[in-house]
C-alpha cells in the first residue's frame, strides 16, 4: 500500500509539474503570438477598477508606432545582448496602484497608456477630461508611448527617465509629450536663475536703468522687467542679477561686434547667463547661437522731417500764394474778370443819364488863359471811359467795405442787392478758408511712401539690425544707408551699430532736408514707432513724422540658455498669453507731449504766414504814390507847354459822391449853385460866418419864394448836398449878431 501511494504521489506531482511547464509554455508562445499579431494589450494584466478604465480609453491608431519611428519589439527589449536594457535608474522603485511591481519586460512595449496604473494618475480625475485643462498635472496618464530606437526615429523622442538606454515616444503613437510639459514646468520652481539686464538706450518698452546695462542695483524699471517678474512669481523661482565675465568681451566683440546686447547673447549662448532680460531685436545671427522668447513686434516706419526743402524764393512764393488758397485760380478768374466786371456795368448802365446820379455827363472846369489870364467857368463832357473805371473801382471798393454810393434809379437798386449779396457770400467763405489755412500747422511733404523716397534721391540714418531688415524687404540699395560712424567707435559700414554714439537718438538727430555730406546725414530715416514716441513724449523731435504704412516688423525678446529654454520658454508663454506684457506696456505707454493745433482756438499767426498780406498792402500802396506823382507830373508838364490851364471843378469822394468840402482855386471858391467863383477873405472869423451863412442860404433855397436855377444847379452837381449841409444848420443858431450888412464883405 505503501508503494503504491508512493507512487501514485509521484504521478501526481509529476502531472502537476507537467500541467504548470506547459501552461507556462502556452502562455509565452501565447504572448509572443500576440505581440507579433499586433493584438498584445497589457492591460489584461490590471486590477479590475484600473482596467474598466482603462477600457474607456480610446484604442491607439497605430499599436507598433508609426512607420518613420517604430515601436521596440519584444526581443529588442528582453534579448540578453540588447541595447536597451531593461535596468533601471539607480534608487527608482517602480510599482502599480495595486503594489505589485510592473514588468520591465513589458512596460513601454507598443504604443499603449502604460502610465495608466501608475501612482497618482488611479485618482487623477482631470486626466480624462476632454477637451484636457491646461492645469491638469497627469495629462501623461492617459497618452499612450512606446520606447523606440533613436536612431531608426525621426520623430520626437526623449531618454527615459526611468530606464538606462532606452528613449521614448509619444509623438510614433500620435501623442503630444505632456509629461515632459508638465516636467519642464515643475522643473523651475524654487531653482535660482542668471539674469543679465541690458539696458535699452531708446524706445519705452524695454529694460531701463539710470547705471546702463548690467547694473547688480535694484533700480531696474521697464515693461520687460516687470514681465520677468512677474513670471518668476509664477514659475516660483528666484533671479539673481549677473554681469558676463568681462573677459569674455573680446571674443564677443570677434563675432558679433561691439554691442552690449550682442555681448549678453553671447555670454548667454555659452552658459555664463541663463537669460537676458531686455528689448533684443531677434536677428538670424543671434537666432543661430540661442534660443529666444518672443515678447512683442514693433513695426518700422519712414521718418521725415517735417520741413519745407524749397529755396527762399519758392519759400516766399509760397507764402505769398497762401492768401490766395481759399479758390482755385479758376474761381478767382470767374470773380474779377467776369461777375464784378458785369456787375459795374450793369451799374453803369441804371446809373448813367439818370437825374442826380453819380455819374454826370458833364463835368464844371475852370479854363485859364495863360497869356491873358482870363477864367472861365465851362462844363467838360466825361468820357464813357471814365465812368467805366469808376464804376469798375467802386465795385471792387464794395468787397472791403459797405457800399456807400448813392443810387436813384429803380435798377441800380435791385443791382446793389446782387452785389452786396455776392459780396456777402464770397466774403464768409474766404474768410473760412483762409482762417483754416493761417492756423493750421503748414505741412507740405512731397514724400508719401518709400517709393517718393527713393525716386527723389533720399539717403537713411537707421540702426544696423533696421537697416539689414529694410533692405533686404523692400529694394533700397545698402549704399544709401549713412555709415557707422568711425569717430565714435563704429566701424563705418552701413547702419550705425557703435556703442558710443546713442544710434536709436541719432537716427533723428541727423535727419536733414538738405545736406551734402551724404556719410554723416541723411533725409529720412528707419526707425521703429517706439522710439519716436518716447523722444516725443519728452517734447523733442516734434518736427519729425512716421510717413506711409509700415515697412517691416522686428521681433524682439529674450535670449536664453539652451539647456534652459525648454522650461523657461513654456512658462514665459503661459505668463504672455494670459496677457501679462499687454498690461504692463499699456500701463507703460507714454502721451505725445509736442505742441499741437488747440480744437478750439487759432494758433497765433507768424510774420511768414502773413506774406501775402503785406505784399499786397505795400503793392497797392506803391501803385497809389506812383499814380500821384504821374498826374502831378502830367499836370506839371501842362501847366508849361499849354496856352490853357483846364481845371476840373467836379470833386468826388471815393464813391463817386460829390465831395463835402469846398472846391478853391486861386484863392476862390467854386460856388456851384451860382456856378461862379468868388474871393475868400482872410479873417478866419468872417471866413466861418459866410460859411455858415451860405449854408443857412442853401437850405433856405426850398423855401424861398423867388425861383431860381441855384437849387437845380446844386441838385445836379451836389445830390447830397442837402445831406452835408444839414450838419451846419445847428451852428447857424450861434450867430445872432450876423446882419445883412455883412454879407458885403464875404
Amino acid at each position: 500500500m505503501s508503494s503504491l501511494s508512493s507512487s501514485r504521489t509521484m504521478k501526481a506531482v509529476v502531472f502537476i509539474l507537467s500541467t504548470v511547464l506547459l501552461a507556462h509554455f502556452t502562455a509565452v508562445q501565447g504572448r509572443n503570438h500576440a505581440f507579433e499579431t499586433n493584438n498584445w494589450k497589457h492591460r489584461s494584466r490590471m486590477p479590475d477598477n484600473h482596467h474598466r478604465r482603462a477600457m474607456e480609453l480610446e484604442e491607439v491608431q497605430k499599436p507598433q508606432g508609426d512607420e518613420k519611428c517604430p515601436c521596440l519589439t519584444y526581443e529588442q527589449m528582453n534579448d540578453d545582448d540588447s541595447k536597451f536594457p531593461a535596468k533601471l535608474i539607480e534608487g527608482l522603485v517602480w510599482e502599480t496602484a495595486s503594489g505589485g511591481v510592473w514588468g520591465a519586460d513589458t512596460y513601454g512595449l507598443g504604443c499603449d497608456y502604460h502610465d495608466n496604473d501608475r501612482g497618482n494618475c488611479t485618482s487623477a480625475t482631470c486626466a480624462t477630461e476632454v477637451p484636457l485643462p491646461n492645469n491638469c498635472d497627469f495629462s501623461w496618464c492617459t497618452r499612450a508611448f512606446c520606447y523606440v530606437d533613436p536612431n531608426n526615429c525621426s520623430l520626437l523622442n526623449r531618454p527615459s527617465p526611468l530606464f538606462q538606454n532606452r528613449f521614448y515616444s509619444y509623438a510614433t503613437c500620435g501623442f503630444m509629450d505632456s509629461f515632459t510639459s508638465h516636467d519642464r514646468l515643475s522643473s523651475l520652481a524654487r531653482r535660482t536663475f542668471r539674469v543679465g539686464f541690458n539696458a535699452n538706450s531708446g524706445g519705452w518698452k524695454g529694460a531701463y536703468n539710470r547705471d546702463g546695462s548690467f547694473s547688480t542695483n535694484d533700480q531696474w524699471s521697464g515693461p520687460m522687467v516687470d514681465f520677468i517678474e512677474q513670471a518668476a512669481r509664477e514659475g516660483d523661482f528666484n533671479l539673481q542679477i549677473t554681469a558676463p565675465p568681462d573677459w569674455l568681451r573680446n571674443e564677443s566683440k570677434k563675432f558679433f561686434g561691439g554691442s552690449s546686447f550682442d555681448y549678453c547673447v553671447y555670454a548667454t549662448a555659452l552658459g555664463y547667463l541663463d537669460l537676458c532680460v531686455s528689448s533684443y531685436t531677434i536677428t538670424d545671427k543671434r537666432a543661430s547661437v540661442t534660443p529666444f522668447f518672443e515678447t512683442y513686434s514693433d513695426p518700422i516706419y519712414l521718418v521725415t522731417k517735417v520741413e519745407d526743402s524749397s529755396s527762399n524764393w519758392e519759400k516766399f512764393l509760397q507764402s505769398f500764394k497762401t492768401i490766395f488758397q481759399p479758390f482755385t485760380p479758376q474761381a478767382w478768374l470767374l470773380i474779377w474778370l467776369f461777375v464784378l466786371p458785369i456787375l459795374s456795368l450793369c451799374m453803369l448802365f441804371h446809373e448813367r443819364h439818370t437825374p442826380g446820379s453819380v455819374f454826370p455827363t458833364t463835368s464844371p472846369v475852370l479854363r485859364v488863359n495863360k497869356e491873358t489870364g482870363s477864367k472861365v467857368i465851362d462844363h467838360k463832357k466825361i468820357p464813357l471811359r471814365t465812368h467805366i473805371g469808376n464804376s469798375l473801382y467802386t465795385t471792387v471798393l464794395s468787397l472791403f467795405t459797405e457800399y456807400d454810393q448813392s443810387v436813384v434809379s429803380l435798377g441800380g437798386k435791385i443791382n446793389v442787392i446782387a452785389l452786396v449779396s455776392f459780396n456777402l457770400t464770397i466774403l464768409t467763405v474766404y474768410t473760412a478758408n483762409l482762417a483754416a489755412i493761417l492756423t493750421q500747422e503748414y505741412q507740405v511733404s512731397t514724400i508719401h511712401n518709400l517709393d517718393d523716397a527713393i525716386k527723389a534721391g533720399y539717403n537713411f540714418c537707421a540702426e544696423r539690425k533696421v537697416a539689414e531688415l529694410v533692405t533686404t524687404l523692400h529694394k533700397v540699395d545698402i549704399d544709401k544707408i549713412v555709415i557707422d560712424p568711425v569717430d565714435l567707435g563704429g566701424d563705418g559700414k552701413p547702419g550705425f551699430n557703435c556703442p558710443k554714439c546713442q544710434s536709436r537718438d541719432r537716427v533723428f538727430d541727423y535727419i536733414r532736408t538738405e545736406h551734402s555730406n551724404a556719410s554723416l546725414y541723411c533725409n529720412a530715416a528707419f526707425a521703429s514707432l517706439e522710439d519716436l514716441e518716447v523722444l516725443q513724449n519728452n517734447g523733442a523731435h516734434c518736427n519729425k513724422k512716421i510717413v506711409g504704412n509700415s515697412l517691416a516688423y522686428q521681433s524682439l525678446g529674450f535670449p536664453i540658455f539652451d539647456k534652459e529654454a525648454d522650461g523657461l520658454v513654456s512658462l514665459l508663454y503661459s505668463v504672455k498669453y494670459n496677457g501679462a506684457i499687454d498690461r504692463y506696456l499699456g500701463s507703460a505707454e507714454p502721451e505725445n507731449r509736442c505742441p499741437a493745433p488747440s480744437d478750439n482756438e487759432g494758433n497765433s499767426l507768424t510774420i511768414q504766414q502773413l506774406t501775402g498780406v503785406w505784399v499786397l498792402t505795400f503793392t497797392l500802396a506803391f501803385v497809389g504814390i506812383v499814380t500821384t506823382l504821374v498826374e502831378r507830373y502830367k499836370h506839371k508838364k501842362a501847366r508849361k507847354n499849354d496856352k490853357e490851364i483846364v481845371v476840373n471843378l467836379r470833386k468826388v469822394d471815393q464813391w463817386g459822391n460829390p465831395a463835402s468840402h469846398d472846391i478853391v482855386v486861386d484863392g476862390h471858391r467854386f460856388d456851384p449853385g451860382e456856378f461862379t467863383l468868388e474871393p475868400l477873405s482872410r479873417s478866419k472869423s468872417l471866413e466861418r460866418d459866410c460859411r455858415i451863412m451860405s449854408s443857412r442860404s442853401l437850405l433856405n433855397v426850398n423855401t424861398s419864394s423867388s425861383p431860381t436855377k441855384s437849387p437845380k444847379k446844386s441838385s445836379k452837381f451836389y445830390p447830397r448836398a442837402s445831406s452835408v449841409l444839414s450838419k451846419t444848420r445847428e451852428s447857424t443858431d450861434e450867430i445872432d449878431d450876423y446882419d445883412s450888412s455883412d454879407s458885403g464883405r464875404c
